[in-house]
């Protein structure tokens, strides 16, 4: 009895610290994430608020803004652990899924739809995000990529 409730504590520490390093990784000590979109133009991204969802799926909701050469948005979305892509990847790293979807209603309005891949490291933990950015209205579609 005392083995599997020790096995329960162990589990459920991993899984909560886990989710601790994975928001305050996201957050980047309040710095923006840096990269480009249509691999042109600069992009900026900063995550101002990262909430647990369901911390058994690895899914969290966040909030914050995008920069694209001065032009801001606000946006909410989630990012989701995905087992399958992580298991499957030929480097040690873990995937997520993510959904941003920018507010308002104008041609530079859209969702940033994609991955962040997160890999360990000695200094600082490697966090990539990439995919596509398509406008509301499905006139415009660019690649995207950020990191810290």
């Amino acid at each position: 009895m005392k083995k599997l409730v020790f096995v329960l504590v162990l589990i459920f520490g991993f899984t909560f610290f886990n989710a601790q390093n994975i928001e305050k990784e996201l957050q980047n000590n309040s710095e923006l994430f840096t990269g480009k979109i249509d691999d042109s133009a600069t992009l900026k991204v900063l995550f101002e608020t990262v909430s647990s969802e369901n911390p058994k799926l690895g899914s969290y909701k966040v909030t914050g803004y995008s920069d694209v050469e001065g032009t801001k948005a606000d946006f909410e979305g989630t990012i989701t652990f995905n087992p399958t892509k992580s298991k499957n990847s030929k480097e040690r790293v873990k995937i997520y899924d993510l959904k941003l979807s920018e507010k308002g209603t104008g041609k530079h309005n859209g969702i940033f739809t994609g991955e962040l891949t997160t890999k360990k490291s000695s200094e600082k933990n490697q966090l990539k995000f990439e995919g596509t950015w398509q406008n509301y209205g499905n006139t415009l579609k660019f690649p995207f990529y950020f990191n810290n």
